[in-house]
């Protein structure tokens, strides 16, 4: 659950057989699933931001956590529904080398471009920062930037 001052919004990012089902809490605004179907079977580390064009999530998914093939995705809400998920970050490092990406962090300034932030690297002892931005709420990213050493 991500907390947006005094309102919560709880979002599953996978269908399961029975529907959310959460206990009356005070401030739960919006209880859903972002998507049903997606092209990897597993995700974890969601965050979500909310942008002018409405609400934007992010999270990283793949065969499993680790896993080369383990991407940062990210769905719009629009029309009061959620697009499907894209992966925005793929962790190709060249033809032959690709890393897991980690974590994603969404944040959304006042005044300027949503910032998307993760890691990337084959384990935690070894990953980078890593910044993407956009300035159309999430529907295209700038080229993926590496922060400086240190910053993860």
């Amino acid at each position: 659950m991500k907390a947006f001052g005094k309102h919560c919004i709880l979002l599953a990012l996978s269908a399961v057989a029975a529907p959310v089902i959460a206990a009356p809490q005070p401030g739960l605004i919006m209880s859903e699933f972002i998507y049903e179907t997606a092209p990897f079977p597993e995700c974890h580390a969601s965050t979500l931001a909310e942008t002018p064009g409405g609400l934007v999530a992010a999270w990283f998914g793949g065969t499993g956590e680790k896993n080369p093939d383990v991407g940062i995705w990210v769905s719009r809400q629009e029309g009061g529904k959620w697009t499907p998920p894209v992966e925005a970050v793929n962790g190709v490092q060249s033809d032959t080398k690709r890393y897991p990406c980690w974590n994603p962090a969404l944040f959304q300034p006042k005044a300027g471009p949503l910032m998307l932030f993760y890691k990337v690297g084959p384990s935690p002892s070894s990953w980078w920062g890593m910044l993407m931005t956009s300035a159309d709420g999430g529907k295209t990213w700038s080229k993926p930037r590496r922060l400086p050493e240190g910053i993860v």
